[in-house]
């Protein structure tokens, strides 16, 4: 049990590691879940299907991935880029996909990383989606260490502390003031270290700043 679970750990996408720490002991979830989106950019980039002019997503290669999530995001960016193949605002592109968390949800319940229950209130059903407890905590765990200079950064946890301090999900997790400001730093792509890439560094301030700026505009009464 123990073996499975750390392999599916280790093999997580960077949206459903996301979504794992979105999801609360008691079914519910944090309204970061809104900018999902955002996580999915971070692994398109991770993949080198896209890169980042300023804050907009350039696409560098459309083939099939193989999961059904990067492909519907591959078919929105050629769609929204025309036959020109033109940039993404990154701010749409996470307002379009903010109602992906089920999707993600999805996967993990087939990991065995998450449990789903189907309910019903006032005779409308809804879903329910309960975290691997062990599994998030681990998560957050590895966060901490990362925000405390205990752990190297590499690309990917360069991305994934980057979302959570842009999406005010580390208010949730106690960490101490020192730590959320390191968080920050990592969030603006500074001193991210000799293992984490240029392009990914790039990549880290892009998604920081479309996903406050989508946030904003989602306050604002934006679509």
């Amino acid at each position: 049990m123990i073996a499975a679970r750390l392999w599916a750990m280790t093999s997580l996408t960077l949206p459903e590691e996301f979504v794992l720490m979105l999801q609360r002991e008691n079914g519910s979830y944090y309204s970061a879940s809104d900018h999902a989106g955002a996580a999915e950019l971070g692994e398109l980039v991770l993949r080198n299907r896209v890169s980042f002019t300023g804050k907009k997503v350039q696409m560098d290669d459309p083939s099939p991935t193989g999961l059904g999530w990067a492909d519907e995001c591959i078919a929105y960016l050629q769609q929204k880029g025309g036959p020109k193949a033109k940039p993404v605002a990154a701010t749409s592109f996470i307002q379009h996909r903010r109602k992906v968390r089920k999707q993600h949800c999805a996967a993990l319940v087939e990991r065995g990383l998450m449990r789903h229950e189907q309910r019903t209130a006032l005779l409308i059903p809804y879903d329910k989606y309960f975290p691997d407890q062990v599994a998030r905590t681990a998560l957050i765990d590895e966060l901490r260490s990362i925000a405390r200079d205990e752990r190297e950064l590499d690309n990917r946890s360069a991305l994934l502390a980057a979302l959570v301090h842009a999406t005010g999900l580390v208010r949730h997790f106690g960490f101490e003031r020192a730590e959320r400001k390191r968080l920050k730093e990592i969030s603006k792509g500074e001193e991210l270290g000799k293992a984490v890439a240029a392009v990914i560094a790039a990549a880290t301030a892009a998604i920081t700043a479309s996903t406050i700026a989508a946030s904003s505009a989602a306050m604002g009464g934006g679509s």
